[in-house]
């Protein structure tokens, strides 16, 4: 015979974690420019993710990592894109960027970081070419 306690002991635990949330981590759901894609004109470069971010712990950074015409000696130093500042959109789930200018010809990286509610950073890069 199972002792009382053993089965409230049982019980409670099992009520404790089916109250407890599961804490997921945001996922990238869109990106403009698209990954992997090929953009003219691009003034603008937004991340939607699947949750509320927390602002002053996100964001991301540009950086051109080829031109459409190599160097003499072949190479091309990546540069981070300057005077580039993410902030939230009003759904707090879209990180965005308004560019001076349109990004110039070549490769870019965009290198995100990102924190919802859980307190976990996650980070990640898409890439996409303009023409």
């Amino acid at each position: 015979m199972i002792p009382i306690r053993t089965i409230a002991t049982s019980l409670a635990a099992i009520a404790v974690a089916a109250a407890t949330p599961a804490l997921a981590h945001p996922r990238l759901l869109r990106a403009v420019p698209t990954q992997s894609g090929t953009a003219s004109n691009v003034r603008e470069v937004r991340l939607t993710f699947s949750e509320t971010l927390i602002a002053p712990l996100s964001g991301f950074d540009v950086v051109m990592t080829g031109m459409p015409t190599p160097s003499p000696s072949g190479k091309h130093i990546a540069m981070k894109v300057s005077g580039i500042r993410a902030s939230l959109a009003p759904d707090r789930k879209t990180l965005r960027a308004s560019l001076a200018r349109p990004l110039p010809a070549g490769r870019y990286d965009v290198n995100w970081h990102a924190v919802s509610t859980d307190t976990h950073r996650i980070s990640g890069k898409i890439s996409f070419t303009v023409r």
